[in-house]
């Protein structure tokens, strides 16, 4: 295609556009409703996923040893725990240490209690092991468990089960979401490529007549799907930072006495902008290229025909 072809096209397809201006924002709008949930959706997704992160950074399992093992013993069983699958991080806790933290937990009132088992600990050693996959939980407790000197784990296997199914229902739930919005917004840019063809229908005819490609007649119509999909992408990251900063003002109101905190919005603006962009200028060009192909089949056979 020449150089000035295709800058003709081009500016066929930005004056489609433009011509079908109220088409074109009713599209705009619907394709950036679906857009504006979709990136709540992942907002509300990544914020889940962040919390669901912190809390499995405090989901720690405890190996209590045996208490007739020697402090050497259980260190060496401590090193071995550290080269285990799905272990992140150890951290050996002798039983002085796991007395002073009783200790220190304790009133004031109550801590002189302890002091006379001093020199008699009855705590065993132990060894705090964090995990970097909750859905092995299970089956990693159950090695450590097998683990020779080893008398018991302290984990709360239940919490761990309850992160990894709330991950995978809101992944599940995201997934679908982003697919249904993204047929929606498909079948509204057919509508509008729809009409704007048929608004056309003459000057087609006219130029399959005198021996126009359908590829020169379908560009324009691309560039115009193109367009809705990088306007509404563009309007959709701006309606979706507004959305995310009430709530994020609320948010700040809200909790102001819970430990909990909203990411903020550049932590996941790119990538957000990047799948609007993709995902309008995919449905732009499917959407045109589904219609526009159907008509000119049609067309072509009713030439044919003549």
């Amino acid at each position: 295609m020449k150089l000035r072809t295709f800058k003709y096209l081009t500016v066929e397809g930005f004056k489609n556009v433009w011509v079908n201006r109220m088409m074109s924002l009713a599209s705009i709008g619907v394709l950036v409703a679906c857009m504006l949930i979709m990136g709540v959706a992942i907002a509300f997704s990544k914020n889940v996923d962040y919390a669901l992160g912190t809390i499995e950074e405090n989901n720690v399992a405890r190996v209590y040893y045996d208490e007739a093992l020697s402090e050497e013993d259980a260190r060496a069983i401590n090193a071995k725990i550290a080269e285990m699958d799905n272990v992140k991080s150890v951290r050996f806790i002798p039983k002085s240490e796991g007395l002073q933290t009783v200790i220190d937990d304790m009133d004031d009132q109550y801590s002189s209690l302890f002091e006379f088992i001093e020199d008699e600990n009855p705590l065993p050693d132990a060894t705090e092991v964090k995990f970097e996959d909750l859905e092995k939980f299970n089956e990693t407790v159950t090695a450590l468990e097998k683990l020779d000197g080893v008398n018991s784990v302290g984990s709360q296997r239940e919490l761990a089960e309850q992160l990894t199914s709330i991950r995978h229902t809101v992944t599940v739930a995201g997934a679908w979401i982003i697919v249904l919005l993204v047929v929606i917004a498909l079948v509204i840019v057919c509508n509008t490529i729809r009409i704007t063809m048929y608004s056309r229908k003459l000057e087609i005819s006219i130029m399959k007549a005198v021996g126009a490609t359908n590829g020169f007649i379908r560009f324009p119509f691309l560039v115009e799907g193109m367009v809705l999909g990088v306007l509404a992408a563009g309007f959709s990251t701006a309606l979706t930072y507004a959305v995310y900063r009430l709530i994020l003002n609320m948010a700040v109101g809200k909790l102001s006495g819970i430990s909990f905190t909203l990411l903020p919005f550049r932590s996941f603006a790119l990538p957000l902008i990047g799948i609007f962009m993709f995902i309008g200028i995919v449905i732009g060009l499917v959407g045109s290229t589904i219609i526009i192909t159907k008509y000119l089949n049609k067309e072509g056979s009713e030439f044919r025909a003549l």
